[in-house]
């Protein structure tokens, strides 16, 4: 993937010519541009590829393409459909026109081909969103069978009319009119040379409410389902393969929404740090003969000037910039441009515009929006991009599982690695769509979870080939998918992050861990599942019949607790040692990764099924998940996640509770597997009135674990409700953490999926929960104090323990002015040191004594 860096110096250039050059380009077909009721394909003037063109969604995209000037279903099977965006059928009396030329991709007589084909009007699913319609929703068929029977819809009340298929391809026409209080259906089909009438069949009295929504192709009828399951199911109806070309669309009861076009530049990602910014821009999939480049410019006193160009990578068709010598102490907006190419020659600018923010140093607060875990089941999840857009957060991280296997339907792709990525896109896609007006102007991280890569659960074991595609191999360790395919969905979603020290793992596979520095607030981006070891043949034997679920009651956790265990891997346990001693530009420090570090959830999917213990959680394994939590205390960090489906603030605990930081647990966006936590005795320690599930504990690891905020999901689902009610009842939602720099705090505030955040008192109970950032390195338990240092040269500086005895670091931690009285877990002799990291000097004090209620002073002088 083309990576092009981008000096200061070359930033500043003015490229006026290039400028100029598009924009003489012509802009048909652009939002702004008139919409019109009246539409017509144009497949004849694109080149071949399988991306159908910005007006259209097909599903699944790995199934569909444009070749010769047609658009064509290559795949033998049921469900398949390609919607139109820019048009649908309006909720009001009128009339709508439609035909389109089809015929089989094998050619010859129709009569001797397989399967069906034709249209489907008003497909609408359960939000009847336009988007939502493309995944969820299901309309009223019009077409044809090769049997010879043409029929307008299906079900008892479905009318059909024999038709002449003796030709190689026919035009079938669709007419809706007004009837009395419904509609009058006609279809009917011709012989696309002559015109002569092959048959038609009408149908009078379709009420309105059929005919309210999107308006789609269809490649044989019948039910969705993934290409396996067709190929192995007799009982389906026949299919074939079929081309499709000359679409048409007019009447007065068709809308136009030329906004609605998605593509060809499809959305984007962007971070700054250190004076670095990199964008990765997502676009379809392309085609030899399209254009391969794309452009980024930015507002310079009112002209568009190109800054950078990279070119689209063929596998992830993703285009990345990284910019050097950015100036982050302003807001900059910028305009990606691609230019899409056509057969006769001629082009169109494609656009998308947004803000690079400033770096917001000196804001009192940064607020960071954590969210997670998104099954689609709600697509496109308006309601909770409207909320997070109402908290304006500076930063957004996606927490893991953008997307899971069940996203669009369809399945998944294991064995062919170009039709897996094909897949992997349209579910990806649903996330960007979903986001794209919140990452286009703010920074983001995404990281990718197991369902990321088509896991259930992952023991990456640091890239190593999973023993098989079943869930038991998972657990044996290793990736299920091919490795192309995990370093793909490892670029579409961290390619835009800041430079990465990982290096190549097992197969080639790549990481992506590394720092974030914005806004004051250093982050630590972790992969905790990518070097984890899998648990099956490195832990006792589990009875349950799988090898991460424990159920038996009498479980040591001891006995799991093995030597030669990975957590985060002994290059990126370095690594976060190394960020937690560095605070260049950095006032707090927060890490970001897939989960917790910790065994919260008690009763997992169903609310009957209790588990022991899980060996998918980051609280195993136990020892390096202590020298994971060790370093977090180091640097003060306070911990955002998600993957739980179970929002929750907890507070890490080592040798005691409390010892360690604070974590949050993000809900989920639209929960596919539910958890609770239902302790079997009340917590300890918890405030006069609390919950129950509110205090101190053990976790089935045996950590300490103080949970401060749990919103447990409803155990009972309430029939008939909506999908965006029954997310809700499991506590769907989402979350923001903010970091108020002066006072040195850290509020956690989380949502249900359907409130307003902007009205009081609408979070789940227990939220807000604010904690000082005193509270992440384990200060309420400290068991010793050293003297008041009194910094004397510099004002705010890092002050540095460091254990004599062992010569390591305890902690560090940036000061709000010149004095501060440290504080040991553990009665001895320390070296203070402190650092002004901005201009690297230090000095220090060795031979400190550490000691209940000490009370001397000392002055350290830079």
């Amino acid at each position: 993937m083309t990576k092009p860096s981008v000096s200061r110096r070359s930033f500043l250039v003015d490229s006026a010519a290039a400028t100029a050059a598009l924009s003489a380009l012509p802009r048909s077909g652009r939002a702004e541009d008139a919409p019109t009721s009246e539409f017509r394909s144009r497949w004849d003037l694109v080149p071949d590829r399988v991306w159908p063109g910005a007006a259209f969604w097909s599903n699944p995209l790995q199934d569909w393409r444009i070749r010769g000037g047609r658009l064509e279903c290559f795949r033998p099977a049921t469900g398949r459909s390609l919607h139109l965006l820019t048009h649908d059928l309006a909720n009001r009396s009128g009339t709508l026109r439609m035909s389109v030329q089809l015929g089989s991709i094998d050619g010859g007589p129709l009569a001797e081909a397989s399967g069906s084909a034709g249209f489907e009007v008003g497909v609408r699913g359960p939000l009847g969103d336009y988007r939502n319609n493309l995944v969820h929703g299901s309309g009223f068929p019009a077409g044809l069978r090769t049997n010879g029977r043409l029929f307008l819809g299906d079900g008892p009340e479905a009318v059909s009319a024999p038709v002449d298929l003796n030709a190689e391809a026919v035009e079938l026409r669709l007419a809706i009119d007004p009837e009395g209080n419904g509609f009058h259906l006609t279809l009917s089909a011709l012989d696309p040379t002559d015109g002569r009438v092959l048959g038609s069949v009408e149908r009078s009295g379709v009420p309105g409410a059929s005919l309210v929504g999107n308006l789609a192709l269809m490649s044989n009828f019948g039910p969705p389902r993934p290409a396996a399951q067709q190929a192995n199911n007799a009982n389906l109806p026949p299919a074939g393969t079929w081309w499709f070309a000359d679409w048409t669309v007019s009447g007065s009861k068709v809308d136009a929404h030329d906004d609605r076009r998605f593509g060809p530049i499809l959305f984007n990602q962007y971070t700054l740090h250190g004076g670095t910014m990199k964008m990765s821009v997502q676009m379809p999939p392309l085609g030899p003969e399209d254009e391969h480049s794309i452009r980024l410019l930015v507002d310079r006193d009112g002209s568009w000037t190109q800054v950078a160009e990279a070119t689209i990578d063929p596998r992830s068709f993703l285009a990345t910039f990284r910019v050097e010598g950015w100036d982050d102490q302003i807001n900059i907006p910028y305009r990606i441009s691609y230019v899409e190419k056509f057969t006769d020659g001629s082009g169109r600018e494609d656009t998308f515009e947004g803000l690079i923010r400033r770096d917001p140093v000196e804001a009192d607060v940064l607020t960071v929006a954590d969210i997670s875990c998104n099954a689609h089941y709600a697509f496109p999840n308006e309601a909770c991009v409207a909320s997070v857009a109402k908290l304006d957060p500076d930063l957004i991280v996606f927490t893991g599982d953008q997307f899971y296997e069940s996203t669009g339907g369809f399945g998944v792709e294991r064995n062919d690695v170009d039709i897996a990525l094909l897949d992997l896109m349209r579910k990806w896609y649903q996330h960007g769509w979903t986001w794209r007006d919140v990452t286009r102007d703010r920074p983001s991280i995404a990281i990718p979870d197991d369902h990321d890569v088509y896991h259930g659960n992952l023991w990456g074991e640091g890239g190593k080939k999973a023993p098989g595609n079943t869930s038991e191999a998972e657990s044996k360790g290793g990736y299920k998918q091919m490795a192309e395919f995990v370093n793909v969905v490892h670029a579409i979603e961290t390619a835009h992050h800041p430079d990465s020290p990982a290096e190549p793992g097992l197969q080639g596979i790549t990481g992506y861990y590394g720092p974030l520095t914005y806004g004051g607030i250093g982050f630590a981006i972790l992969a905790d599942r990518q070097y984890k070891s899998g648990p099956d043949g490195k832990v006792p034997p589990t009875t349950s019949g799988r090898a991460d679920h424990v159920v038996d009651p009498d479980f040591d956790p001891e006995t799991a607790d093995r030597p030669g265990l990975e957590l985060l891997g002994d290059p990126q346990l370095r690594f976060l040692e190394a960020w937690a001693d560095d605070w260049q530009g950095v006032e707090m420090k927060a890490a970001i990764s897939q989960t917790i570090f910790t065994a919260m959830a008690t009763h997992h999917g169903q609310p009957d099924n209790r588990l022991i213990a899980d060996y998918d959680t980051n609280a195993w394994p136990q020892t390096p998940r202590d020298e994971a939590v060790r370093a977090l205390r180091r640097a003060f960090a306070f911990h955002l996640a998600g993957d739980q489906h179970l929002p929750a603030v907890v507070h890490y605990g080592i040798d005691e509770h409390r010892d360690a930081g604070v974590a949050f647990a993000s809900p989920a966006v639209n929960n596919l597997y539910p958890r609770w936590f239902w302790p079997e005795s009340p917590g300890e320690n918890r405030p006069s009135g609390a919950p129950k599930e509110l205090g101190d504990f053990r976790d089935s690891f045996d950590h300490p674990l103080t949970v401060l905020a749990c919103a447990n999901p409803k155990p009972d689902r309430r029939p008939g409700v909506g999908v965006l009610e029954a997310e809700t009842d499991k506590s769907a939602g989402f979350g923001v953490v903010r970091f108020h720099k002066a006072d040195r705090t850290i509020t956690v505030e989380c949502w249900p999926l359907l409130a307003d955040p902007t009205e009081p008192g609408t979070q789940f109970p227990g939220w807000p929960v604010t904690v000082s950032q005193l509270d992440n390195g384990g200060a309420r338990v400290a068991q010793a104090d050293l003297p008041e240092v009194v910094v004397r040269g510099v004002d705010r500086p890092v002050v540095r323990v460091i254990d004599e005895s062992i010569n390591e670091p305890v902690y560090g931690i940036r000061l709000t002015g010149s004095r501060w009285r440290p504080f040991t877990f553990a009665e001895g002799v320390y070296t203070i040191r402190v650092v002004d990291p901005e201009s690297g000097r230090s000095a220090e004090q060795r031979g400190v004594e550490a000691r209940k209620g000490n009370d001397a002073t000392i002055e350290i002088t830079l």
